[in-house]
């Protein structure tokens, strides 16, 4: 399901029960303005949840980018909720991203064995402000995810094979 708004705790219960993936789109949360996903109620509820773009309500697709949005709405909804529901993290838009999404098309979205081998491998030395300072991996994703485009992406790696720059 995309979007799921307005969904409220009966339904939410039924998505679980019913092994339902909501698709969360960040930048249609903006852009058609009527709601915010609850993703941490979902994510609470023990909903899969993965993230989108959703170009038709959104104008980004890069998934960093997503990721950033998806981050950004929440702390929109951590507002809303009186601070109650916490927002999210990068770790966790990065699992919604990869894992999170990646289940509903089976062993996709992560490093683990087993899984289909999609990989971006990304240099990060051409990033503002990384003058002569050692960075975490934690650090440095979080740097790409912020600040960081295609340009960055050395090579791309889809069902374990390399795939060549346009």
């Amino acid at each position: 399901m995309a979007h799921c708004i307005h969904n409220d705790d009966a339904e939410i219960a039924l998505m679980a029960q019913n092994n339902i993936y909501v698709a969360h789109c960040p930048y249609s949360n903006n852009n058609l303005a009527s709601g915010i996903a609850p993703v941490r109620k979902f994510i609470r509820s023990h909903v899969a949840v993965g993230l989108a773009s959703d170009i038709a309500g959104g104008h980004e697709v890069s998934i960093a980018r997503a990721m950033v949005m998806a981050v950004q709405v929440s702390k929109l909804k951590w507002l809303e909720s009186n601070k109650q529901d916490n927002f999210l993290t990068i770790p966790e838009a990065f699992y919604l991203a990869t894992k999170g999404g990646g289940s509903f098309f089976g062993k996709v979205g992560s490093f683990e064995e087993g899984y289909e081998f999609d990989a971006l491998v990304i240099d990060d030395s051409a990033l503002s402000g990384s003058s002569g300072r050692d960075y975490t991996v934690e650090e440095r994703l979080n740097r790409f995810i912020y600040l960081g485009d295609d340009r960055n992406i050395a090579v791309r790696y889809v069902a374990g094979r390399k795939i060549e720059q346009p």
